[in-house]
């Protein structure tokens, strides 16, 4: 078969001949690749901003954000039955994953980084419990499985009446700000690219501030006074958008950082005190989670703005988001 294959940092994925991925175990489901979306931290971990950080034995087929058809029956699915992959397969038996929060498992193994992922003809998973039966065109369904998934996550517990700061343009935040919008929240997005910004209004957000010098906290701030939030999402994650951040929030507050380009966040303690202020991780989501982006997108709430592009043309992909010029999710199609 053939596959976008990771052997070196730095260097662009090789498309090339494969054998095809076989059932190992009973348990094993082979799928046919309808499309698989291209995320951030693919990106991340071609060009190596992610070296160290994350352990992938190569060469490697990348892709965890995967919708797919099974070519054989298992015991609660047919056979051509179309599915979203949930990527992160926990070892079953920690408190993590009888929480289903199987993305925190301290065995996880990743679809796409740790075991061959959707950048191929065909991919194999380990068990039927991580497929999300779905009916709809592959090309918008695929970035649900992680894009999607992630953006219901960030938003949890967020509904009318809350005012929310959004940092950064990229497709989960995008996606974040259709829901938060549908639960009647109050948006503001802030981010470096007015195309990307002119998006987010379109797609409800209340408020967009322009930073083209990446300097958030200050032209949020120049733009809109005194305003505070009651949540702040970061998906960007760097230096520059966690910067100050904080000092944003109302009392009980919380800042959620959901992007990972390796920002360090510096906090007075006594702000975090007397504010009473709250910073939480958000890494993909549940199951749950995906059943529910999934139910978004059905009933029309959620749009995942596709960009299709051919396995051939999957560096080409890579480079257009590395530079920030995609507007949505980059898909590839096998």
């Amino acid at each position: 078969m053939r596959a976008a294959v990771f052997k070196q940092v730095g260097f662009p994925l090789s498309i090339e001949e494969v054998p095809p991925p076989k059932r190992e175990t009973e348990h094993d489901v082979i799928l046919k690749v309808l499309a698989a979306g291209l995320c951030h931290g693919d990106v991340h971990l071609v060009t190596g901003q992610w070296e160290g950080d994350i352990e992938i034995q190569t060469p490697r087929v990348l892709g965890h954000e995967i919708v797919g058809e099974l070519i054989h029956e298992t015991k609660s699915l047919k056979r051509g039955q179309k599915v979203l992959v949930y990527s992160s397969i926990g070892c079953g038996t920690c408190k993590y994953c009888k929480r289903g929060h199987f993305q925190h498992c301290e065995r996880v193994r990743v679809i796409g980084y740790h075991l061959d992922g959707g950048f191929a003809e065909f991919v194999r998973v380990p068990d039927e419990k991580y497929l999300v039966p779905v009916e709809g065109d592959p090309l918008h369904l695929a970035p649900l499985a992680d894009a999607g998934t992630t953006a219901v996550n960030s938003v949890k517990g967020i509904g009318d009446g809350d005012e929310v700061l959004v940092i950064g343009t990229g497709a989960v935040a995008l996606y974040a700000v259709q829901i938060l919008k549908y639960r009647k929240a109050s948006v503001t997005v802030v981010g470096s690219s007015m195309v990307k910004l002119e998006k987010a209004h379109e797609l409800g957000a209340d408020n967009v501030v322009l930073a083209k010098r990446r300097n958030y906290v200050n032209k949020v701030s120049e733009n809109l006074g005194r305003k505070k939030f009651d949540y702040i999402l970061d998906f960007v994650g760097a230096d520059y958008s966690l910067q100050d951040s904080m000092w944003l929030l109302r009392n009980e507050g919380e800042l959620r950082i959901v992007g990972e380009f390796g920002g360090t966040l510096h906090v007075p303690e006594q702000l975090i005190v007397l504010r009473g202020l709250r910073v939480r991780g958000v890494l993909y989501g549940t199951l749950d989670d995906m059943r529910e982006a999934y139910n978004l997108f059905s009933s029309g709430v959620l749009k995942t703005l596709p960009i299709p592009f051919r396995l051939e043309e999957i560096n080409f992909a890579i480079n257009e988001s590395y530079e920030g010029r995609l507007i949505g999710r980059a898909v590839i199609i096998p």
